[in-house]
């Protein structure tokens, strides 16, 4: 049987979630219009889907600014002062009690049309490498032009600082965010009216780097501009990748990565023609764009060899091996890894420009302890 003072506890305990929760006075409205430059992945309750009757979640954007907020303004202090201030204005669970957010986030839009909604194969300007699925998956996106309305409401205990604070994570969320899903590969960019985009020195000032090159015609070749600037560097031919072998059926070559020969070391295996390795040392530079990373080996053993666990090196390259990182305790693993790097069209107020970001804290990302995933070895050196 509870005791009484349990019973009151509990009721006053509800009691304050339900005043923490509670409408707002709003004191200042920020009321933008924004508009979709490049076609939206996702967005919706259901991972990879655009929902036709909501394509813009309010509790999406929400997190988006809250985002930028902590990596503009949480960075560099004592994880309880970036809680307290974090909560001050976005709200959260305390031990005592919860905090509701002084911000309100809302969004007006119509419903997706038939229209609005476009197959990936539809698109011809569409970088490929923005967005790598499984083999056959057509999803349909949301297209650019999709216009929507976002309404911030500051409550009334919301101090001047703060509300500058909420308007600058804005700012960076319309210059490098955007809506839905693989947002740092460019997709779902928008276009915010009457705000200011943020400039190269403001991004060095936070710790970050912003490479801008010649502007494009249109938002969407900007993007495929800047997506390919990553493609070239990871897989292009004389600079990702050997050319390929002239009695080779494949059209890439060998990589010039370090990953696969690391692997290769390490695991002790590996196909006759990759036996002489062309990067000797356990380094995988890959992981700072973001984790997990699977290493798939064209000369793995096939389905008819997977039984020959005793085969020895020089009969075939690893098994696909996926990196992940290594810390984190083993009840809060971490096994992703967003990266630094976001790529996107860039509006500098009268043109569209390729862009790539290095976020503030890209730096941690060169540091990162990895792992393999199933496997009984360390990659560290």
């Amino acid at each position: 049987m509870r005791k009484p003072n349990e019973s009151l506890m509990a009721v006053e305990a509800l009691e304050a979630w339900n005043n923490a929760a509670a409408p707002f006075a709003a004191v200042a409205t920020l009321t933008l219009r924004c508009e979709l430059m490049t076609p939206m992945y996702g967005g919706g309750v259901t991972a990879g889907e655009v929902d036709p009757t909501l394509p813009i979640r309010p509790s999406a954007l929400r997190g988006q600014l809250r985002f930028w907020w902590r990596l503009l303004h949480g960075r560099g202090r004592p994880p309880r002062e970036i809680f307290a201030a974090e909560t001050a204005i976005w709200g959260g669970i305390a031990q005592d009690r919860p905090t509701a957010s002084r911000v309100a986030v809302n969004v007006t839009a119509k419903s997706a049309a038939a229209t609005d909604l476009i197959a990936k194969s539809r698109l011809p300007t569409f970088p490929s490498y923005a967005l790598i699925l499984d083999p056959g998956a057509d999803p349909q996106l949301l297209r650019s032009g999709y216009r929507f309305q976002l309404s911030l409401r500051f409550a009334a205990d919301l101090r001047d600082d703060q509300q500058a604070q909420v308007i600058d994570a804005v700012r960076w969320w319309a210059s490098f965010g955007g809506v839905g899903a693989r947002t740092r590969r460019g997709l779902g960019a928008v276009r915010v009216e009457g705000l200011t985009p943020v400039t190269t020195e403001e991004a060095a000032a936070k710790g970050g780097r912003l490479i801008l090159l010649a502007p494009s015609k249109t938002p969407e070749l900007a993007w495929k501009t800047s997506v390919g600037r990553l493609k070239d560097f990871r897989q292009k031919l004389e600079v990702g990748r050997n050319p390929p072998a002239p009695d080779s059926q494949s059209p890439a070559g060998r990589s010039r990565w370090p990953e696969p020969d690391a692997i290769r070391e390490l695991s002790g295996h590996a196909y006759p023609d990759h036996a002489q390795l062309l990067v000797p040392g356990c380094v995988f530079p890959r992981a700072a764009f973001g984790l997990p990373i699977i290493f798939h080996f064209k000369n793995a053993p096939n389905d008819k060899d997977r039984h020959k666990r005793d085969f020895v090196r020089g009969d075939f390259d690893p098994d696909d091996h996926t990196l992940e990182p290594a810390d984190g305790s083993p009840n809060n693993r971490r096994e992703r890894l967003a990266s630094p790097l976001i790529l996107r069209s860039y509006w500098n107020g009268t043109q569209w420009r390729p862009a790539a970001l290095l976020l503030p804290d890209w730096r941690e990302a060169l540091g990162v302890s990895l792992k393999f995933k199933e496997q009984n070895y360390n990659p560290s050196p």
